[in-house]
Parts: structure tokens; C-alpha cells; sequence
């Protein structure tokens, strides 16, 4: 027997144990009633009043179980969290903006050599990752919270941050994190140069073994060796 045979079968023994209630009760106030008339005590004729009572309260559980009944069938149309069937639309966050410094932004390219140190995915390079990988490559802080590197006593390339305010000023501090380094070269400001290319590419390839980062132009395309052999071709 499954449940909803079940339900009906309750159903149809209420309804019997009501309606025998009932006649009992309709039996036995007819009999309270005779007595009360040859009596003439109020008692007795208000304990009708109790029988109607019990035969509305019966009733009442009656309709009570098949309103109960309606509700449990109607449970399986039921959707708890439709929206975990629905389909999911991929929503991809925009690339992070990569800040220049305004000394760089208004610089004619043909005068700048940029190249851009960072994770593919823009994952953050933490403040302990990029010390570590500034003292392996022997940076120095500046002045200006720029990082340099020195050749033969000379500026050879400076170092900004990929991430706002552009300098690496709180790079000790524990919440330090940068989108990536931006190795640079001002072709106007550089004594030689040649030189400098030359120790930036090397500087640069140990960055990328520590920090385990790409090497991208400012266009945010891949530097390639055709990219670095045209830049050796114009500083020669």
C-alpha cells in the first residue's frame, strides 16, 4: 500500500468514527432531552450543548486532515532552490589597471625602454615575494622610492611598480603586494645606454626566475627575442 492509499484510508476511518459519534450523540441527547423534560433540571439539558461540541471539534479534525492531505501532495511541485538548476553565465572580472607613473606616461616611446614583470593571470606579488626577488638581483631603494640598479657606478635601469602609487615606499610592510615591477630605461637620462639594456636583461631574467612572472611590453603583448634583438639594433 503506498502512502496516498494509505491518507485515504485514514481519511474514510475518521469519517466513520465521526459519523458514529454523531448518531451516538443524536442517541443519547434525544435521551438526555426526555430526561431533562421529566427532571426540569438545567443540567442535564445543557449537556446537549457538549455533545454538539465534540461532534464540531471531530469535524473540525476532519477537515483538518484533508487540507493536510492536499498540502502533502502538492509538496512534490514544490522547486526548494530552483536556481541551482539553472544554467550559470561565466562572468569574468576585467583585467586590473596597470599604473604609470607620470614622469613615464607623458615619455616618447622611441626615448623609453619598458618591459613588464608580472603573473599572466594578474596575481599579486606579495611584499615578501618582491624582496626577496630585489635583494637576489642587488636593487637599490632610491630617493624617490623607485628601485635602480647601478653598472660600473652608472644608473643602468630603474624599477617602478606595476600597482598605484608606482614606487616601492612601503615594500617592508606586511600588506605590500604590486601588480608586478616595471623595468625601465630613459634613454635621455641613461650615460650609456647599450650597457644598461645589456644588465637589465640580465637583471630581468633573474626577476623572472624568482618570481616566476612573464616578461610583457607595454602594449601588454609577450617580449620576444625579435622584440630584443630590434632593441640592441637601435642602441648600438
Amino acid at each position: 500500500m503506498d502512502a496516498t492509499t494509505f491518507r485515504w484510508v485514514l481519511v474514510v476511518i475518521a469519517v466513520l468514527v465521526a459519523l458514529a459519534i454523531y448518531l451516538y450523540g443524536q442517541h443519547q441527547t434525544r435521551l438526555r432531552k426526555r430526561n431533562a423534560m421529566e427532571t426540569f433540571t438545567r443540567e442535564e439539558v445543557d449537556s446537549a450543548f457538549i455533545e454538539d461540541e465534540q461532534l464540531r471539534f471531530e469535524l473540525n479534525n476532519l477537515n483538518q486532515i484533508l487540507q493536510e492531505n492536499e498540502d502533502e501532495e502538492n509538496l512534490d511541485e514544490i522547486q526548494i532552490n530552483p536556481a541551482l538548476d539553472a544554467s550559470k553565465t561565466p562572468f569574468a572580472l576585467p583585467d586590473p589597471e596597470i599604473f604609470v607613473p607620470p614622469a613615464l606616461a607623458g615619455k616618447d616611446e622611441d626615448r623609453l625602454v619598458s618591459y613588464h614583470l608580472r603573473h599572466g593571470d594578474f596575481r599579486l606579488i606579495t611584499g615578501e615575494e618582491a624582496s626577496a626577488a630585489v635583494e637576489h638581483a642587488g636593487l637599490q631603494l632610491t630617493p624617490e622610492a623607485l628601485l635602480e640598479y647601478r653598472e660600473e657606478g652608472e644608473v643602468a635601469f630603474q624599477v617602478a611598480s606595476l600597482s598605484a602609487p608606482g614606487d616601492f615606499g612601503e615594500l617592508e610592510q606586511l600588506d605590500f603586494t604590486t601588480l608586478g615591477l616595471n623595468c625601465f630605461i630613459d634613454l635621455d637620462a641613461c650615460a650609456n645606454p647599450r650597457l644598461g639594456y645589456e644588465a637589465m636583461l640580465k637583471k630581468v631574467d633573474e626577476l623572472v626566475r624568482m618570481l616566476n612572472v612573464k616578461v610583457y611590453k607595454p602594449n601588454q603583448e609577450l617580449l620576444t627575442i625579435s622584440d630584443v634583438t630590434s632593441v640592441r639594433e637601435s642602441l648600438s
